[in-house]
């Protein structure tokens, strides 16, 4: 009797262990790209998004400074400097990031107390009627605005604001007048002479700073 007889039959519909396996592997890779197109299209939009924000902001810090004879500013704005502070969330540089924003948000929004912890609920004229969405805070008991933390970028870090540049031009200037033949220094701080508004678009390190939403040039 021929060998092949006690050979059993191989459904015509059956697969092989080879077959099995590059069909998964096919998966693997089409699920690669699909969440790696997916994850591309998020971050476009969430940067698109913090550009629509970025800008709504600067509009108003026009309108803060037609009412105020400046932009806003204290010593949180600034101490933060976005040529030396590149990271939202570590150190001493998460720190100055959300007390910068804060600081805005209260200029913006008209909600200063209780001091460094405002409530959601103006004292002062509004500029910008913050949507929730664009607010870091803790919840109250009814799920309402308690405390406000910082300005939140698309990404869920800090909008960075800083005033730096603005004060060392400011000094520079008082110099020249006593004394017209001072150089400007040569470590500038900031980018712009009157503030400098950014998110790192999620980057925290200044190898990243490509990546950044800003109001300055490239």
């Amino acid at each position: 009797m021929h060998y092949s007889f006690f050979m059993k039959r191989r459904s015509p519909h059956a697969f092989t262990l080879i077959e099995m396996v590059t069909v998964v592997a096919v998966i693997i890779v089409l699920a690669g790209i699909v969440m790696g197109v997916a994850g591309f299209v998020q971050t476009k939009g969430a940067r698109e998004k913090g550009l629509t924000q970025l800008k709504n902001m600067q509009y108003q810090c026009g309108a803060f400074r037609e009412d105020n004879g400046g932009y806003p500013e204290n010593q949180d704005t600034t101490n933060l400097d976005p040529r030396e502070h590149f990271s939202p969330i570590s150190g001493a540089s998460g720190t100055l990031y959300i007390a910068s924003s804060r600081w805005l948000y209260s200029c913006l929004s008209g909600d200063f107390e209780p001091a460094l912890k405002p409530d959601g609920r103006p004292e002062e004229k509004s500029y910008y009627p913050f949507k929730r969405d664009e607010l870091n805070f803790k919840k109250d008991a009814s799920g309402g605005i308690a405390e406000v933390r910082y300005l939140q970028d698309p990404f869920g870090n800090s909008y960075a604001y800083s005033t730096a540049g603005a004060q060392a031009e400011a000094e520079y200037r008082k110099k020249l007048k006593l004394d017209p033949t001072t150089e400007r220094p040569t470590k500038a701080k900031g980018y712009n002479p009157t503030y400098d508004l950014w998110s790192t678009g999620n980057g925290t390190t200044s190898s990243h700073t490509g990546k950044w939403i800003k109001n300055w040039g490239s």
